[in-house]
């Protein structure tokens, strides 16, 4: 087996916890899965760049379209509206309870598919505030600073 205590990973991907403390977990999947749903329903990637707006971070804008209950704003235009309102909405639910910062109020990924598929209810549960690394030159692992 080979350990590292060096992270590494593409930025958005990654999990708040992996990128601070270099320990994987099995919630750090789940981060990256919810990714990787919110970018096949907004048909964005996690990161992109808007001409009005700048870099943009996918979690961060499905996370504000949430709070202003503007979630069908954020499906893939491309579908022209042709497509599961109900549908859409829980899996954006899903991706933003798979990012939030809290690993552990993150759902395991058993429960994530039922909750895709209809199998466990998510009305009622609260989602909070994602994490995102967004730099990795503002996150030190394990540094020690020594007085010269």
């Amino acid at each position: 087996s080979h350990i590292s205590t060096r992270v590494a990973g593409t930025l958005g991907y990654l999990s708040p916890e992996y990128a601070v403390s270099g320990h994987l977990t099995r919630k750090s999947d789940v981060y990256s899965f919810g990714v990787v749903l919110l970018e096949i329903i907004s048909g964005r990637s996690v990161v992109y760049f808007d001409l009005e707006h700048g870099e943009q971070f996918l979690v961060y804008k499905a996370w504000e379209m949430y709070n202003g209950n503007k979630l069908l704003q954020l499906v893939d235009p491309t579908l022209n509206g042709d497509f599961s309102k109900e549908e859409a909405i829980r899996f954006l639910k899903v991706g933003l309870l798979c990012v939030q910062e809290t690993s552990r109020l993150r759902p395991r990924m058993s429960v994530a598919v039922k909750m895709l598929n209809k199998e466990t209810d998510i009305e009622g549960i609260k989602i909070s505030q994602p994490g995102l690394v967004a730099d990795l030159m503002d996150v030190k692992i394990g540094q020690r600073h020594s007085s010269p």
